[in-house]
């Protein structure tokens, strides 16, 4: 079973596009960084999917591959989230956290 963690983040309109690539790599070279991370994605919404269906009030997305929920809770916990966290929070009018497990 793999516990899986998505994050979709909306970012204040001020937002800098330098800031948002920092955030990017923020995501791969922090996050990336926790041993008991097994994989991550991050980027930005593809604005051409624009079907009746797609959700469209997000700037950037971020997903996170965990073996169980401890590996998460290890993670939610670890310097390098919270480094993450305070680099970036400033610029962040919104998130919502989805987590699950993969059966």
């Amino acid at each position: 079973m793999t516990y899986i963690h998505c994050v979709f983040f909306t970012l204040k309109p001020d937002t800098s596009r330098s800031e948002i690539d920092a955030q990017i790599a923020g995501g791969r070279e922090l996050l990336s960084k926790i041993p008991t991370v097994r994989r991550l994605e991050t980027g930005r919404r593809d604005e051409t999917m624009n079907r009746e269906v797609s959700v469209t009030d997000f700037d950037l997305g971020l997903v996170v591959l965990f073996d169980n929920k401890a590996g998460h809770d290890v993670y939610a916990d670890h310097p390098l989230h919270l480094e993450y966290i305070k680099r970036h929070r400033q610029h962040w009018e919104r998130i919502r956290v989805f987590d699950y497990l993969s059966e």
